[in-house]
């Protein structure tokens, strides 16, 4: 926690209009300069220099007692050559940062203290791979990260910080969201209560939005009426959370009304059809409910309507469709489109990715027909396949790459492919892994070949170096060069994994 200004914020003013019309200010928390040295452009760079080696090292100025050390945890740094790994994957192979990292972890080391700077940079602008850099940076690593703001973030997924109420009254709002996630593993309650009066004093939405996502971790029930009040928060930023968290807790009131809202609305015809209402303006608590604004002056449209019959779908529990149309998802989407609600239809892809359904996922899969693998290559060109990824990710690992092995049989543009391959995420099957070595070797076509290189150098397991032969014949020489890059990535990660 600062204590005394920061230099750096000292000396921008003196640098934007310049030292012939604002002296160079004092500053007490760098080495003082000479004599002969207190003014003008020089002494003005000079500081600005040791202000920015100092932000680079994470220092933070204080003028409390000295600084504790780094803890030693006992866990050891990789070795030299898992080392000049990591230096050449941040230098010129970024995207295979998180397999490295993941790598590290389950080898039981920790990543050079030299690289801790980088990666907590990279942390603060990634936030998808923040849970493995926890996991990987060690005691060191979670240490240092207590001296900028900026890397604060790792605190929420440090298990060893702790609660200091002087910290949560006083401190920088990096510091106190730190605070309130340790406070968060050992008394929800009172972490909840705390987000609770943060909500209504703090005047800032941001710093409010991310007090209140502290509650993500350990969600439950009793969280409800925390959120429930954050429905009515003056910031976008804010009730949108409340809702997404809200959509996690599917046993809570809020659930059961959002489920009301959608038997209200919902009906079945003589023939089976599926007649799905409008929802006009005149819905105060509804809008509240799916943290919606009201209409504004310019009245109702069309389009006010299909959002708030979009964000009703997408949040309202799945299983509200199934008691009110069929028990069977796969039948209720078959019934929906027959009826030609395509709108509707489109809303229940978009809440089977939002909710992570498994159950739906399949049906939304099997309604593709027996040409299944043809509708899920065209990925890229249909809105409803846009959730692709999300639909896939419920399920079990050999199930996602069956679909996507039997789509790739399916399809021969190699864009689509790509993101297919993208799609099923890793690791691959080796059934999987041998249809996409296969397609690298004998493309059926020129188009898109880039596509399904980048997939295979990411998600290819590297003990499939083998099936690639260091020069296939019948490529032309833009995608032998192409395939040769994916070939040395492949052979990069194998002896990254080797080295861990």
């Amino acid at each position: 926690m600062s204590t005394t200004t920061d230099p750096w914020g000292q000396l921008l003013p003196a640098a934007l209009v310049g030292t012939a019309r604002r002296a160079v200010p004092d500053t007490p928390a760098l080495p003082g300069p000479g004599a002969e040295d207190l003014h003008g452009p020089a002494a003005l760079l000079d500081r600005a220099a040791l202000a920015a080696v100092r932000r680079t090292a994470g220092h933070t100025p204080h003028t409390a007692e000295p600084l504790d050390p780094a803890p030693d945890d006992g866990v050891p740094e990789v070795d030299a050559a898992a080392a000049h790994h990591l230096t050449e994957i941040l230098t010129a192979r970024p995207t295979l940062l998180p397999e490295w990292l993941d790598l590290v972890a389950r080898a039981g080391r920790r990543v050079p203290a030299v690289h801790l700077p980088a990666l907590l940079d990279r942390g603060a602008r990634d936030s998808e791979l923040r849970p493995a850099l926890a996991a990987a940076v060690g005691a060191h690593g979670h240490w240092l990260a207590r001296f900028r703001n900026t890397w604060h973030y790792l605190g929420s997924h440090s298990a060893a910080a702790h609660f200091d109420p002087k910290v949560w009254e006083h401190g920088e709002p990096p510091e106190r969201r730190r605070a309130l996630a340790a406070l968060r593993r050992t008394d929800p309650a009172d972490a909840r209560g705390r987000v609770a009066e943060a909500l209504r004093a703090d005047p800032v939405a941001e710093r409010r939005r991310s007090l209140l996502s502290v509650l993500s971790h350990g969600l439950t029930t009793d969280d409800e009426e925390v959120l429930a009040a954050a429905l009515t928060d003056r910031a976008a930023g804010v009730r949108g959370l409340a809702l997404s968290l809200l959509s996690r807790l599917p046993d809570s009131t809020h659930a059961d009304r959002l489920r009301g809202y959608v038997r209200a609305l919902v009906s079945t015809g003589p023939r089976g059809e599926v007649r799905v209402g409008g929802i006009g303006p005149g819905r105060p608590r509804l809008l509240r409910d799916l943290a919606l604004a009201a209409p504004g002056r310019s009245g109702d449209t069309d389009a006010a309507r299909s959002e708030r019959l979009w964000a009703l779908i997408t949040h309202a529990p799945l299983d509200v469709w199934t008691a009110l149309v069929d028990p069977d998802p796969a039948r209720v989407l078959a019934r929906v489109e027959r009826s030609g609600r395509t709108d509707v239809h489109d809303a229940l892809v978009n809440a089977a990715g939002f909710q992570g359904s498994a159950e739906w996922g399949r049906a939304l899969l099997s309604t593709l027909g027996p040409d299944v693998g043809g509708h899920l290559a065209r990925a890229t060109r249909d809105r409803r396949v846009l959730q692709l990824p999300a639909l896939l990710r419920p399920l079990p690992l050999g199930e996602r790459c069956a679909w996507v092995q039997q789509a790739l049989s399916r399809t021969e543009d190699l864009n689509d492919a790509g993101h297919l391959l993208r799609a099923a995420d890793g690791p691959w099957t080796p059934e999987l892994s041998v249809a996409a070595t296969r397609m690298l070797l004998n493309p059926r076509n020129r188009g898109g070949y880039r596509a399904l290189c980048d997939a295979a150098a990411e998600y290819l397991p590297p003990e499939h170096l083998d099936h690639l032969p260091p020069d296939p014949p019948g490529l032309s020489p833009e995608d032998r060069s192409l395939y040769l890059d994916t070939r040395d990535t492949v052979r990069f990660r194998r002896a990254m994994k080797r080295e861990l």
